[in-house]
């Protein structure tokens, strides 16, 4: 799934495309130049004529972000439900966002190229993060099964606020560098922040446990080394046994883990970051639970 911060990406490159504003104030859309680029790419008609109607600030990139939402394709599906439209939402952002990047390698105009040049690498990257990879004039989805790491993100940051871990911004300030480095292309950093991230969960968890359930503070020598953070957790039922063992080799993939031979740095350190994610949002998920029963 293209996450919403990718589409937003995406909407700066359209709105940069397609818009521009006068220096003596006003918003111009270039409805035609939209309009051409989208018969070009043989989008129906019923879309393509969306662009005739485009005017104001934002209009190209709000046109966009609200395919995601759906609400772009109401007026031509009527009798759909919204998720419907979502997934139809979910077609068309990766043709606009193949089409862009296939009109960009094709621009031989240096100026041009050279001007759009930082914004195609951000769309990039965040293609990355959602798991999509530009190859062969291609946008591929490089994985096995759809893991949506930016939902994933911003369901971990509800789940926080909701559990009141003491230390929620350092959780949150990790989850979000590994993101930031990722797109800087930062791959060591990334991973070492999914790492931080992860540990944080599980600290943090661990320490609102032992206060709200114990009512002590957990011991200085058990927070700070995660070996003991984990048989924490499986010694209060908040992990069983095989789950632990299955963190275990997780966080230590996040520890040891370099360059391989095998696999592209931005596919290990994107794979690495999901299973952080995941892995993060089972344990949050697993103290709610014991809150709630």
């Amino acid at each position: 799934m293209i996450g919403r911060k990718t589409v937003i990406v995406l909407g700066d490159v359209y709105e940069s495309e397609f818009s521009y504003s006068k220096t003596h104030g006003g918003h111009v859309v270039r409805r035609d130049k939209l309009y051409d680029f989208l018969f070009a790419n043989e989008y129906e008609a019923w879309f393509a004529n969306m662009a005739k109607t485009l005017t104001g600030a934002r209009a190209v990139k709000e046109w966009l972000m609200r395919l995601h939402t759906g609400e772009t394709l109401t007026s031509a599906t009527p009798k759909w439900s919204w998720e419907q439209r979502e997934r139809l939402g979910q077609e068309y952002l990766g043709y606009l966002a193949a089409d862009i990047l296939a009109m960009h390698e094709d621009d031989t105009q240096e100026y041009s190229k050279r001007a759009r040049g930082p914004r195609i690498a951000r769309l990039k990257s965040q293609l990355e993060l959602d798991g999509y990879k530009w190859s062969e004039r291609r946008l591929l989805f490089s994985e096995a099964s759809a893991v949506d790491a930016a939902e994933s993100s911003g369901v971990i940051q509800h789940l926080i606020s909701v559990v009141s871990l003491a230390k929620s911004k350092a959780t949150i300030h990790f989850l979000e560098l590994s993101e930031q480095h990722f797109i800087e292309k930062r791959w060591s950093d990334s991973i070492a922040n999914s790492r931080k991230f992860l540990e944080s969960a599980m600290q943090e968890v661990a320490a609102a446990h032992s206060l709200r359930v114990l009512g002590a503070t957990l011991k200085t020598d058990t927070y700070e080394k995660p070996v003991l953070v984990r048989d924490y957790l499986e010694r209060e039922g908040l992990l069983e046994t095989r789950e632990k063992e299955t963190v275990a080799k997780i966080y230590g993939l996040l520890s040891h883990t370099g360059g391989h031979p095998y696999m592209a740095d931005n596919d290990q350190a994107r794979l690495l970051r999901h299973l952080s994610l995941t892995v993060g949002q089972f344990v949050l998920l697993r103290y709610k639970g014991s809150i709630n029963k």
